[in-house]
């Protein structure tokens, strides 16, 4: 499942968001990846990471499918260029991921989760991201979330105009990570959603993207 010169994107958890950088795959032991230093995908900015930071694999297959696993940095090693060493993941540990059919957009907002027959305390978090199809969310890992559970989240989407949307949607609990030692990330898909709350999404997710792009030029000419 690993070869020698496979592309990988590696995200790291920072300032509220999961940013994504790519790099390759150079080497490959029993137990360890070597990889070559990571490089954001908009900035180009390489990315120096600490041994045992926590970060999340994505890669394509040969037949195009997508797979992603959570890992940890365990080293670096000195080759005709630096490489880091990441732990190898069990096949088990690796999880086949769909195809994304909408913009997907890595933005924190806030929302407000409630269960829908009090399996536990409502609470509020923030996204890691967002899709008209469904969205990543922080939660403590003292609220227990179960594969497969529906539960009624409250979002808030900022407009560029300044006005706000809010949306009620029922969700369902479809892929639970870890994501440090006291929190998961909880991936869920929307249910039943009406075409006009996907419309507010898509149409907050593109208008993100324009402000992340417009901030990304605002930086370059700094």
């Amino acid at each position: 499942m690993f070869n020698i010169g496979q592309e990988v994107i590696i995200e790291v958890f920072k300032e509220h968001i999961w940013q994504k950088y790519k790099s390759k795959i150079m080497d490959v032991s029993q137990e360890i990846l070597f990889i070559a230093y990571p490089v954001h995908m908009e900035t180009n900015k390489i990315l120096y990471l600490s041994n045992g930071k926590q970060v999340k694999v994505s890669f394509v297959d040969e037949d195009e499918q997508a797979y992603e696993f959570i890992s940890l940095i365990t080293g670096k090693k000195k080759d005709t260029i630096p490489l880091l060493k990441i732990i190898k993941p069990r096949e088990s540990d690796i999880v086949k991921i769909q195809r994304r059919q909408f913009l997907r957009i890595n933005w924190a907002i806030d929302i407000a989760v409630h269960a829908i027959n009090s399996e536990f305390p409502p609470f509020t978090t923030v996204t890691s991201n967002i899709s008209a199809g469904g969205m990543s969310i922080i939660v403590n890992k003292q609220i227990h979330l179960k594969l497969g559970q529906e539960i009624l989240c409250w979002l808030v989407l900022p407009r560029t105009n300044g006005t706000y949307h809010y949306l009620k949607i029922k969700c369902k609990v479809i892929r639970i990570q870890e994501l440090n030692q006291a929190k998961h990330l909880v991936s869920l898909e929307f249910v039943n959603k009406t075409e006009q709350e996907e419309q507010m999404i898509i149409r907050f997710c593109y208008e993100a993207q324009v402000m992340m792009k417009k901030k990304k030029q605002e930086f370059s000419i700094l």
